[in-house]
């Protein structure tokens, strides 16, 4: 972002936040997701400093926060492009360790699952819910089945 992006991103988090401050039911959960997902169309992400402003305008702790963010996915704490959610639920696991294990290598990913060069999020569920066709791996929203680490990494660095 130049100069004059940064100062217009500055200006409607600044707007965002004021709205949900004042509003009366500004702590509830389906209040602070609305306003957490207003705060991540403006940068991309939510950086620690937004979800501190945003925990503050909510008049909730951090923590709080990070249970909200646990608990939807689409909510991003770093700029990434794209995130594999790989399966290591019964009928996945077994073979997916490998594919977890060459994807985090190849990646380089630190222990936030980001990956060195901050393109690529790599993290693990304990079922995608397809289990007929496992072994599964999500790829920006889309289910893959049976793919190599090495098939999903050429889908993600391009």
């Amino acid at each position: 972002m130049d100069h004059d992006e940064n100062r217009e991103a500055d200006v409607q988090i600044k707007e965002i936040l004021d709205y949900y401050g004042g509003r009366g039911d500004r702590g509830a959960q389906e209040t602070v997701v609305e306003m957490l997902r207003e705060l991540q169309d403006v940068q991309g992400y939510l950086s620690p400093g937004i979800l501190a402003a945003a925990a503050e305008t909510a008049g909730v702790k951090e923590s709080t926060m990070r249970a909200i963010l646990k608990r939807f996915p689409s909510l991003k704490t770093a700029p990434y492009r794209h995130e594999i959610v790989v399966c290591l639920g019964k009928n996945c696991g077994g073979r997916n360790m490998e594919v977890l294990q060459e994807l985090r290598r190849r990646l380089e990913t630190g222990p936030d699952g980001i990956s060195a060069d901050g393109n690529v999020k790599v993290s693990t569920r304990s079922c995608l819910k397809s289990c007929r066709t496992a072994p599964n791996v999500m790829v920006d929203g889309e289910i893959c089945s049976g793919l190599s680490a090495g098939e999903i990494f050429r889908r993600v660095e391009g």
